[in-house]
């Protein structure tokens, strides 16, 4: 992606990689086309240097064997199974407080089971917290972030985190800045970013480390306008074709039924039904799209 990503870069961008990069610029005037195939040439080569073996993540990516989880009497999730592969995009679907929001985020280390095994990327997240969250990228259903940064300083902030060179993070940070139409709010403050802006920011954060990822998402074409969801939803598919491991949590069925390869429908804390589109059709005897086999496993389908 960097030659390509090079090339759409602003001047000014140009000039702030060259100087990370410590490429010389010994004329006040110089040749766009010559600094971009300077600073590609460098990057290669540094690249090269680093020796970085490319990321496969283990299958599956998402393990969770018997998972529960209560809040004092209430059970949220009981004795969950689930697994997801690299290369697919998994719907975790189900009406309110029927455990999906629970099941993310105990599969991401913010809340601690009552029983059951869960890892991420072969590591236990409770025994491995930090390997296990090295390779995750979390979008909560109401996103937060720091908000006396700007969109910029956190950005750069993200890639420092996940130990991702600084030219890398300009880059790609440049590319996905375009591609979610955040570039005119980079240097806004965070807590002044509408909330559909606020998750733009912190999707560009996740995707500023390289790819492939296990990806957790709870309702993340909320809040996003056309546009936003239409880049989202090609991203995604994009990942997928590279070996990330999704899984999307959303009450938005017609979005779920053309993104997810199969579906974990839940209901009152347990798993009511689970597979592909078509065996989930299959085994119904009236529905005919996901919307109606959602509505059949959880209470039946209104007359």
């Amino acid at each position: 992606m960097e030659l390509s990503a090079i090339q759409k870069m602003t001047d000014d961008e140009l000039v702030r990689l060259a100087r990370v990069l410590k490429v010389p610029i010994a004329s006040r005037t110089v040749k766009r086309s010559w600094l971009v195939e300077e600073l590609s040439n460098t990057m290669e080569e540094r690249k090269e240097k680093r020796a970085d073996k490319p990321k496969k993540l283990p299958n599956p990516a998402v393990d969770i064997k018997g998972m529960s989880k209560r809040f004092g009497k209430t059970l949220a999730v009981d004795k969950l199974d689930l697994k997801v592969s690299p290369g697919e995009i998994v719907g975790l679907v189900g009406p309110n407080g029927a455990g999906k929001t629970t099941t993310l985020r105990v599969m991401t280390g913010i809340i601690k089971p009552n029983g059951g095994e869960v890892s991420v990327g072969g590591h236990d997240i409770q025994k491995s917290p930090i390997q296990a969250k090295d390779l995750i990228g979390y979008i909560p259903e109401k996103p937060t972030c720091y908000p006396s940064l700007t969109v910029r300083e956190y950005l750069m902030f993200m890639g420092r985190i996940y130990d991702v060179p600084n030219e890398e993070t300009l880059v790609r940070m440049s590319h996905y800045l375009d591609m979610f139409q955040l570039r005119v709010h980079l240097d806004d403050y965070i807590g002044t970013l509408s909330k559909g802006n606020l998750q733009r920011t912190l999707l560009v954060g996740i995707f500023v480390r390289e790819p492939p990822f296990v990806l957790a998402f709870d309702e993340p074409i909320y809040g996003l306008d056309p546009r936003g969801a239409w880049s989202l939803k090609a991203h995604l598919h994009d990942l997928k074709k590279e070996g990330s491991a999704i899984l999307v949590s959303t009450h938005i069925l017609e979005v779920a039924e053309r993104l997810c390869d199969r579906f974990v429908i839940m209901n009152d804390a347990k798993v009511v039904g689970r597979g592909t589109l078509k065996e989930l059709l299959n085994e119904s005897t009236r529905a005919t799209n996901l919307e109606e086999v959602f509505l059949e496993l959880t209470g039946g389908i209104p007359e």
